[in-house]
């Protein structure tokens, strides 16, 4: 599968944010429906066990501990990449993102940029998907946890949702 942006099914989504509230009693799976457009994810960013998963783009710029800015080639930055609330997503609910479907054309040029960035900065995001994954299941690190989505719930969810899908 070649490295790129997706949209997730709303219906994997929906079923992930369930698992993940009946758990925990909240949910850090991310949204994927705004009033005006869906959001997307980049992936696949990492391989554990056979699942892969994506992150979540946010036009959200703070930089934390967690989250790679995405800058363009003048170094503004365009958005996130946060990887606390990266989810494993099978490739049955994944569609591309076709770039040149977008009919707001600052909005392709942005979404170009944005993806530009990820490919040329594929080793970094793949580097820093391990490193929050295995912050995040370590548990030593509570307040992250409070704010990440619970990876190995979602594994199993996956792997629950894809033998009852099949």
């Amino acid at each position: 599968m070649k490295i790129d942006f997706y949209f997730v099914d709303k219906e994997y989504i929906d079923y992930l944010k369930e698992i993940e509230i009946n758990k925990r009693g909240f949910t850090c799976v991310p949204n994927i429906e705004y009033a005006n457009r869906e959001k997307f994810v980049y992936g696949a960013v990492m391989n554990v066990n056979g699942i892969n998963y994506y992150v979540p783009v946010s036009s959200k710029v703070k930089s934390k501990q967690d989250n790679i800015l995405i800058r363009d080639k003048n170094n503004q930055i365009k958005g996130s990449l946060r990887f606390s609330y990266m989810i494993p997503v099978p490739s049955n609910c994944i569609k591309n993102l076709i770039i040149d479907n977008i009919s707001d054309n600052n909005r392709k040029i942005l979404v170009s940029k944005e993806l530009a960035f990820c490919r040329r900065n594929k080793d970094k995001i793949m580097k820093q998907a391990i490193k929050t994954y295995e912050r995040v299941i370590s548990n030593k690190y509570p307040p992250l946890n409070q704010n990440s989505c619970d990876f190995k719930l979602l594994e199993k969810a996956y792997i629950d949702y894809c033998n009852n899908k099949t």
